[in-house]
């Protein structure tokens, strides 16, 4: 079913993820329809919850996590074992096959994704409650080769070279693929704990956001951002050299 000695950038598979029980919407089947057709030079594949049943080292607290979160830690997961594209259960207009020849005929590029638009979409990094020092799993930075630690500040004025979490095309076995299934790794352990006693209740559960059944602040204990753009903005900003920006930007419209 899925081929761990393979890199699926070299034949332009794109992952997308279904990873609950629940169907599938008709907007959300109309916007996969629709990629799928601006794509039909590439293999699209719509990973379900049953195929991720049979994957192996997925983290033990995967199950505790919201259907938002487990598609997180899934981008990581599959780009760090496959390689390949990633994309959002949304439209696109353009057909990413020409972004696909760029990478594999590069021996310079790790990933191509869509700039993004303004500083307010990158999350600040500060998203954990407890000391760093005593956590690993709130060590919300990375390190260059300098040894110096990437803050919220570095990463928000450097926000011009960052590329978005909704879709990339990322090759298998680089240094940035390689850090951030690390650093999600390392987050997710430091999180079990809470997680075991904490699952999430609903599909976009997040640390303090309101629960929609029950009117009360989340108990989940994992921030929105923080096993995802928390560990992959500074890796990008890292890597800037390597990364490049002009992938199409998702189609944000008409898809809940």
């Amino acid at each position: 079913m899925f081929d761990f000695n393979k890199d699926y950038t070299e034949d332009k598979t794109i992952w997308m993820f279904w990873t609950g029980e629940n169907k599938m919407s008709d907007q959300r089947k109309r916007c996969y329809e629709q990629f799928c057709e601006t794509n039909y030079h590439c293999n699209v594949r719509l990973v379900t919850a049953k195929e991720i049943e049979t994957l192996p080292d997925i983290h033990e607290g995967y199950q505790f996590l919201s259907e938002i979160q487990k598609g997180d830690y899934l981008k990581s997961y599959f780009l760090y074992h496959f390689g390949g594209g990633y994309s959002d259960v949304k439209r696109s207009h353009e057909d990413w096959t020409p972004y696909f020849n760029r990478i594999n005929e590069s021996e310079n590029l790790y990933a191509i994704g869509y700039g993004e638009k303004h500083v307010d979409h990158v999350a600040f990094l500060e998203g954990c409650r407890l000391d760093p020092e005593k956590s690993k799993h709130c060590r919300d930075f990375t390190l260059d080769d300098s040894g110096k630690k990437w803050s919220s500040k570095h990463v928000r004025e450097g926000w011009r070279k960052l590329i978005g979490n909704g879709a990339y095309i990322c090759k298998k076995g680089t240094p940035l693929v390689k850090e951030w299934w690390l650093g999600l790794t390392e987050k997710m352990d430091g999180y079990l704990p809470e997680l075991k006693q904490y699952p999430s209740k609903w599909s976009r559960d997040s640390h303090n956001h309101v629960d929609p059944n029950t009117g009360l602040k989340s108990k989940y204990p994992i921030p929105w951002a923080v096993i995802c753009g928390n560990i992959f903005h500074p890796l990008v900003l890292k890597y800037s050299e390597h990364i490049d920006r002009d992938l199409p930007y998702p189609d944000m419209s008409g898809y809940l």
